[in-house]
């Protein structure tokens, strides 16, 4: 089975004091932020081709299958952008192993089946992300195929290849694989060898790749395993790996935003530390917000508001440093990660605040496709990819789901899908509905600024969040026991809020609910 070029989540030890750019390099200007995304763009929906929707019944979801579900995405769930994971010519299911990236992979669709998606996408005012796979390419990419053949080939100089004569030189020789008298490099994976960025021409080719898509439509790009194009075993000691990978996204960022100042740029830097992915701001609109993923699920399984507080308090100072204009990407989990129902142990009530959590802070709130429906899977990546689960005509024994690779799961071979979900008031997809109209509907929850709220209570997440005009102050109970608070509040207004009673002094949320008020200061004070 092949590794998915995704999943390391160690940020790389830079090794700086190194600034001997190449010549040709240009220190480009950071490009400015996408006003479309910025301003219109507050839900997003990731889209695992595959298996999603299949419109031809032989066991592949495919483009077609997405066009012809436009509309649950645009007015069932009304979201204003999907991402789709890679679409390109590949011999793998995940397809981040690109043999043309002109092309479209031909399980999936054609050329002009994309083109129709596109156009009927912008016809619901759905803008569409590329995933653009930047760091490698699949072993059989022609360009490969003929680097590979000969030291003397004109593409050889295309991808990183080394004697390892020197191998002290490097922190590790691991990523290093011999081929016809020399190593390539490939961090995930020996058939995915990894493109040399301080080739121009290679820069130059992407850029011509990204020109081509944006011409036929696309909006933008979410950048895979965005960290990596500067590897920690790639070069030797002394680079500065850090400067080198922002350098490259700064150069692409320039180069779409010519294009169309409105596209947009999200990037996947999977790491732990805020003030290590803020650096990636200067090149690109966004970037998927890993720490707070990762202290959403925290709090909930803790029943604590502080891995939250913190890792907001913290990413909001350094982000912003970087780019005052900075679009924030919020997400539960996502084709990479266990789904969000297992990490809590299978507590569908702590899936309902991790979605409240997610849509009630700024930024970009992403949907997992499934995770509205509360799909389960836990690794190996197939299990986490299964189709998505339309309602009473799925035949979820079909043979050949993701060409015979995946499994249905007893969990979701009987979960409810779309269908049945609608009709029930209390389902979790009612549920994202209703979420996603409170995040659109409400200034401060779409255009506002974060402001975290001291209070004695540990199992209470309580935050501000302020336009110049409005107020909102949000309180979720991450605990399962119910939990009260005092206030000093004289004037509020609930706009969001189940079962929870509030009076002129306190605040008593039951386990694991929210509450959303619209008030009018920000002198808020919060006690035991």
């Amino acid at each position: 089975m092949s590794l998915v070029a995704c999943q390391d989540n160690t940020p790389p030890d830079d090794n700086t004091n190194n600034d001997d750019d190449m010549s040709w390099k240009i220190d480009y200007e950071m490009a400015d932020t996408s006003p479309h995304f910025y301003n219109n763009v507050d839900v997003c929906y990731q889209i695992f081709p595959i298996s999603y929707a299949d419109s031809n019944n032989d066991g592949y979801g495919d483009l077609n299958g997405i066009t012809n579900n436009l509309d649950y995405l645009s007015e069932t769930l009304n979201i204003d952008c999907i991402w789709l994971n890679p679409i390109h010519p590949s011999n793998t299911y995940h397809k981040y192993d690109v043999i043309d990236y002109y092309a479209i992979d031909s399980r999936l669709g054609t050329l002009s089946d994309y083109e129709t998606l596109l156009t009927e996408a912008e016809n619901r005012d759905i803008k569409v992300l590329m995933d653009f796979v930047v760091n490698h390419t699949a072993d059989d990419h022609p360009w490969f195929i003929n680097a590979r053949s000969s030291k003397e080939s004109d593409y050889r100089d295309w991808y990183i290849w080394n004697n390892l004569s020197d191998k002290e030189a490097y922190p590790s020789s691991d990523g290093w694989y011999f081929d016809n008298g020399e190593y390539y490099y490939a961090s995930f994976w020996d058939q995915m060898p990894e493109l040399n960025l301080d080739n121009p021409e290679v820069r130059e080719e992407l850029k011509a790749i990204a020109t081509f898509w944006l011409n036929k439509g696309v909006d933008g790009f979410r950048i895979d395993a965005a960290k990596h194009l500067y590897d920690l075993n790639e070069y030797p000691r002394g680079t500065n790996l850090l400067k080198e990978n922002i350098g490259f996204f700064k150069e692409l960022n320039a180069h779409i935003k010519d294009i169309d100042p409105n596209s947009f740029i999200v990037g996947e830097i999977w790491s732990e530390s805020s003030s290590y992915i803020a650096n990636f701001y200067e090149g690109m609109d966004s970037t998927f917000n890993f720490p707070l993923s990762d202290a959403i699920i925290s709090g909930l399984i803790t029943g604590t508001a502080s891995p939250i507080e913190t890792v907001m308090d913290d990413l909001h100072s350094t982000y912003s440093e970087e780019r005052e204009a900075y679009i924030d990407s919020l997400f539960l989990t996502n084709h990479d990660q266990n789904r969000i129902l297992d990490q809590v142990n299978g507590n569908l009530d702590k899936v309902r605040l991790a979605a409240t959590i997610n849509f009630t802070l700024p930024g970009i709130s992403w949907i997992y496709y499934g995770e509205e429906l509360g799909m389960t899977g836990t690794k190996p990546d197939e299990s986490i990819r299964q189709p998505f689960i339309w309602g009473v005509d799925d035949d979820r024994n079909v043979e050949g789901q993701l060409g015979g690779i995946a499994d249905w799961n007893p969990y979701n071979e009987t979960l409810d899908g779309v269908t049945e979900q609608l009709l029930d008031t209390s389902s979790l997809l009612t549920h994202y509905q209703s979420l996603i109209t409170l995040k659109q509907s409400t200034a401060p929850l779409n255009q506002g600024r974060y402001q975290t709220i001291t209070n004695d209570n540990n199992n209470l997440l309580a935050y501000l969040m302020t336009t110049d005009t409005e107020i909102v102050l949000v309180v979720h109970n991450m605990s399962q026991l119910s939990q009260t608070v005092n206030h000093n509040l004289t004037s509020y207004t609930t706009i969001y809020g189940e079962a929870t009673s509030i009076t002129s002094e306190m605040i008593e949320l039951d386990g694991l609910e929210s509450l959303v008020i619209t008030i009018d200061t920000t002198s808020v004070t919060l006690t035991e």
